[in-house]
């Protein structure tokens, strides 16, 4: 978290205002004040109108609730499309919903080469049956980036709803709702700086007429539809001041910072022999996260033997199940996920990289 995001935090949780929403009190009318200051701030950040954005505990809950009520609407003989390079947390929640209602769910390939996911292996599986279109905007696995403006406008052409996972994406890059008009799209905080939690965007519209699971008092309309329970108002408050960071520093700024300290990370590990990069050989069309494997030794045993020289690492799958699943890597591992963030240095990369060729000798 951004030293600002837990300032935030504590500030809210020691200052006398952390009440509940909806009372004639001044702490509960300083919480209601706080619900709807973070909207507007990540509005601004996600291009988004803040009537749309609904705060909650994660993406993968936050999904599930929405496909839980997307369920409701669906028929046998319908069709959600998604892809093979999602995270999990936007292939299972679908498959589920599909398989109550009797709907069918089907998952785009992407090139297994390149990493790249051709936005026409999404369309052509889009037909007239088609209510929803779940995609990720990049892969949390291998750092691909999507083609989120095609698969979206093929998408309302055929009449269909998109869904997009944005929650590798909105670190690396600026996101535009209003400009790429997704129908849903979600995110997690703490991908960007925040506390663990999800921000959910739905069109106003549409979140109004969903059947959302709710208890009676809860609202109606409106974004609260989606806030079931309590709010997280301390958290709420780190998403505001985290939001306000990279307004601050500005996404264009972030992302061009990101790509200096990562093209030395690809091209390093590209150049160290029995070190295979999985995803896009290049920087183009792709985040800064890789993924690889060495040659002779398990990815725990690699991940383990970074850690050990206090370098972080994730080993496996990192929930990219049905990536993993293509690669052909399921029984072997998966992969050793590495990327870079605000926050990572030039010389983070080369220690992580003489490790690796130390490992790969």
């Amino acid at each position: 978290m951004v030293d600002v995001a837990i300032q935030a935090m504590s500030e809210w949780a020691s200052g006398g205002d952390n009440a509940n929403c909806g009372g004639s009190f001044a702490a509960a009318d300083a919480s209601d004040a706080l619900l709807e200051r973070t909207r507007q701030t990540v509005g601004q950040l996600l291009g988004a109108n803040p009537q749309g954005l609904s705060f909650g505990a994660n993406m993968t809950t936050m999904t599930l609730a929405f496909t839980r009520a997307v369920g409701v609407t669906l028929q046998p003989g319908d069709r959600v499309v998604g892809t093979r390079l999602d995270h999990d947390a936007n292939v299972s929640p679908w498959r589920i919903a599909c398989e109550r209602s009797g709907a069918e769910h089907v998952l785009a390939p992407f090139d297994s080469e390149t990493g790249a996911l051709d936005p026409q292996s999404v369309i052509e599986l889009i037909d007239e049956r088609t209510k929803w279109v779940a995609v990720t905007g990049a892969s949390n696995l291998l750092g691909t980036a999507t083609d989120l403006a095609a698969i979206i406008a093929a998408a309302h052409a055929a009449g269909a709803r998109v869904y997009v996972d944005a929650v590798h994406l909105a670190p690396h890059r600026t996101i535009d709702i209003s400009a790429l008009a997704p129908d849903a799209l979600v995110t997690s905080p703490y991908k960007w700086y925040g506390p663990h939690a999800g921000v959910l965007y739905v069109d106003p519209e549409l979140m109004n007429s969903l059947p959302i699971a709710k208890v009676r008092p809860a609202a109606d309309t409106g974004p609260r539809r989606f806030e079931s329970g309590t709010p997280n108002l301390e958290g709420i408050a780190a998403i505001d001041a985290a939001a306000r960071f990279l307004l601050e520093e500005g996404m264009e700024r972030i992302t061009a910072d990101e790509r200096e300290v990562f093209a030395p990370l690809l091209s390093g590990l590209q150049s160290i022999e029995g070190v295979k990069v999985w995803g896009p050989p290049t920087l183009d069309g792709r985040v800064p996260t890789v993924g690889f494997t060495i040659d002779g030794r398990t990815t725990d045993e690699v991940s383990s033997a970074l850690a050990a020289d206090k370098i972080a690492t994730w080993a496996g799958h990192s929930y990219a199940v049905e990536a993993v699943g293509q690669l052909g890597l399921a029984d072997n591992g998966g992969v050793v996920r590495a990327g870079v963030v605000r926050y990572i240095e030039d010389d983070d990369v080369q220690r992580l990289l003489t490790s690796v060729e130390r490992l790969a000798r």
